[in-house]
């Protein structure tokens, strides 16, 4: 008797089963037939069987549904779930789960690109227009459909970085970055900017070792030698960021911004009065000869002209203020500070009047020039620029 029994519950199993699997090959037919609503309730119908709750071909057909509906025009189909998208990508995700023979992968793999595709071209269309978070997850959804495949599709996710730095998103960068690096993605770009971030969230430790990591790709790669000399200009790492200046300055002799970067930091060792007075004498002029060069190659750079401006009437404001503590029957020793520091003004005011021309009235530049117009006796040019300081002040 309970052989008898056990027979019946195995034929009704194997019934059941079969019967489910009619229901699937039905949900399947309404998809073709194009009636998205009746299929998805009969494959819902099916999942929800215990008996086929893990069938890959039903799982299958429910991510087929759902990319129909994404795609359908018809506002009946459209209506029937707000993200038909990321239910196509989950019930794909399911099928893939429930399938180690891979039966059904290719199919899969192709319906997968398709929908990255609809992703890709909706990040496209965010990005002009100009919707860069929008873009961002665009692009972060087309990775994320062929991933689901085993398939790493870093051009998705080097667009959804760029998107993320638009729309100052840094921790989705951050993010993109870091796995791009782990799905063997190599660029300069991509370890210069990782780098960057590491260094912007003052983690120096890993922005080195993102560098390195670059170096070991990229050997002798100015753009990773310049991300290195960043890091360390940021730490104030003098030593260690003129080391690394020099390096790029010799593979790149033409880059005023390195030259003005290895001025920055020499000036900062002749401005150290704890260093040996021999260490700042060189770093000046050190400073000096960098700062000429990048003038040299860019006459119009704002920043170098007002830098080296810096050096020299930082030079001559310790003597002036010297020659102003003296007592007043000390007027040799006096004349002596204020012609020297006059020597330093008048190397500064030719910089400080081409820094006026390419940034008009900046206040910080026309004090300086009022100083030097004072202390040169220049009284017509100590007029003007008085008269500019005043206007200024008055909006």
């Amino acid at each position: 008797m309970k052989k008898i029994l056990f027979v019946l519950v195995l034929v009704l199993s194997i019934t059941v089963t079969f019967a489910q699997k009619n229901v699937r090959q039905t949900a399947s037919n309404l998809l073709k037939d194009g009636k998205l609503d009746k299929a998805l309730e009969t494959i819902n119908q099916c999942l929800n069987d215990p008996s086929t709750a893990q069938d890959p071909k039903a799982w299958f057909i429910k991510g087929n549904i759902y990319l129909e509906i994404a795609n359908t025009k018809d506002e009946k189909f459209k209506s029937l779930d707000p993200e038909p998208l990321q239910k196509a990508l989950d019930a794909y995700k399911k099928a893939i789960e429930y399938d180690p023979k891979k039966d059904y992968y290719e199919d899969i793999f192709a319906k997968l690109n398709w929908q990255r595709n609809n992703y890709f071209n909706a990040a496209v269309d965010s990005y002009n227009k100009k919707s860069y978070k929008d873009a961002m997850l665009g692009f972060e959804n087309a990775a994320s459909a062929l991933s689901l495949a085993n398939v790493a599709d870093t051009v998705s996710l080097f667009y959804a970085a760029a998107c993320a730095n638009l729309a100052s998103e840094k921790g989705k960068q951050k993010q993109y970055y870091i796995d791009l690096l782990k799905g063997g993605a190599k660029s300069i770009v991509i370890y210069a900017s990782l780098a960057d971030i590491y260094r912007l969230e003052k983690d120096s430790s890993n922005a080195l070792k993102v560098i390195r990591a670059g170096q070991k790709v990229y050997p002798n790669n100015l753009q990773m030698t310049l991300t290195e000399s960043n890091v360390y200009i940021y730490f104030n790492d003098v030593p260690k960021a003129l080391s690394t200046l020099n390096i790029a300055a010799s593979k790149d002799s033409t880059n005023y911004l390195v030259f003005n970067a290895i001025g920055i930091n020499y000036q900062k060792i002749y401005e150290d009065t704890l260093k040996a007075k021999d260490m700042r004498n060189t770093a000046y002029t050190k400073s000096e000869a960098a700062y000429l060069k990048a003038i040299r190659l860019k006459p119009d750079f704002y920043d170098v002209q007002l830098n080296i401006a810096s050096l020299y009437f930082n030079s001559a404001v310790p003597i002036a203020l010297k020659a102003n503590a003296l007592p007043l029957d000390q007027k040799e020793a006096y004349d002596r500070y204020v012609e020297e520091a006059n020597k330093y003004y008048k190397l500064a005011l030719p910089h400080l009047v081409e820094a006026d021309k390419l940034q008009p009235n900046d206040m910080n530049t026309l004090n300086s020039l009022r100083q030097i117009y004072s202390s040169l006796g220049d009284k017509d040019n100590l007029k003007i620029v008085q008269s500019k300081i005043l206007e200024l002040r008055k909006k």
